[in-house]
């Protein structure tokens, strides 16, 4: 049964009427800057918004700067058109927060039985986890996709390598059409509890950060401010995709930071109890129900299809 995801976050914003607008746990690495980015993939509102401390009482404003979010709770509201003092002209904002839901990522048998598929050739790449950290025993190594094979249909790259990224906020979702996920460039090592954490969108990969791991849920001490080591591939052609990389960073804010964060589904092996409405009559119960038919199709996708070259280079357009 689908449950809500427990609350992790020590950092909250809501409006005027104390509504939940977004979220995420400070490990002290977050600037004003990066949280204002992505408040803006996040919301949805024509307004102008500032950021106050606490209550729409409060005077002390934030702006985009270095200065790390400071744990605590935060609300969001619209200037008024009077001089200051700010308090006194502070009004309601009338903001909606996006209608895009987190991409669902495959259930973890369906998960394991693809991972598997490519551990090889992303060992031989990578021969070590990509998320650097205390050794870890060569077995407990699996492949990890960057872009989720639950929808193998979704988005198309063409060969190319990666180019250096400038400063830029989170991009949009990608959205076309005709793929193949088996790719080395769609791949990274990661020890067993990460490939979880990753698959469930608690931790990204900023690659216009300097590639620097960020974590929206509390439990992430040991990775938070690291780095993705890049620096054993030399070939550009089949190392881990920057637009792929940002898609999952923007997953991880659709599901963890926008709003009170969305509902957890695992639905495990067995038989689905589709008789509560109140879950599978909405439209992300059935997106969700659609992926996980479809994964439990999945074995005999893979068969018809035939194997898929794991070292086919690829690359977004």
């Amino acid at each position: 049964m689908p449950s809500r995801i427990l609350d992790q976050r020590n950092v909250a914003v809501g409006d005027y009427y104390g509504n939940v607008l977004a979220g995420f746990h400070q490990y002290g690495s977050v600037s004003w800057k990066t949280f204002f980015s992505w408040l803006v993939v996040l919301l949805d509102t024509a307004d102008p918004w500032i950021v106050i401390k606490g209550d729409r009482l409060s005077s002390e404003q934030y702006f985009p700067s270095s200065a790390l979010v400071m744990p605590g709770r935060y609300t969001l509201l619209t200037p008024g058109r009077q001089p200051p003092p700010a308090s006194t002209h502070l009004t309601p904002l009338r903001v909606k927060l996006t209608p895009v839901h987190a991409r669902g990522r495959q259930s973890i048998p369906a998960r394991a039985r693809h991972a598997s598929l490519n551990l090889n050739s992303t060992k031989v790449r990578d021969r070590k986890c990509m998320i650097p950290g205390e050794g870890i025993s060569w077995c407990k190594l699996q492949s990890a996709h960057l872009f989720s094979g639950a929808h193998p249909t979704e988005v198309r790259w063409k060969p190319k390598g990666r180019p250096a990224s400038p400063a830029a906020p989170v991009r949009p979702a990608l959205s076309t059409a005709g793929s193949r996920c088996g790719s080395l460039q769609n791949m990274l090592l990661l020890r067993g509890d990460l490939h979880d954490a990753w698959a469930e969108y608690e931790f990204g990969i900023d690659p216009d950060d300097g590639y620097r791991i960020t974590a929206f849920v509390a439990g992430h001490d040991s990775i938070v401010g690291r780095d993705l080591q890049l620096d054993h591939i030399s070939d550009p052609t089949v190392g881990p995709l920057d637009q792929l990389l940002r898609d999952h960073f923007l997953q991880g804010l659709l599901k963890h930071v926008k709003g009170r964060g969305e509902r957890h589904w695992d639905f495990g092996a067995g038989a689905l109890d589709l008789s509560d409405m109140d879950v599978w009559g909405t439209e992300e119960g059935k997106e969700r129900l659609e992926v996980e038919l479809e994964n439990r199709l999945s074995e005999h996708r893979l068969k018809q299809e035939g194997p898929v070259p794991s070292g086919l280079p690829v690359s977004v357009r």
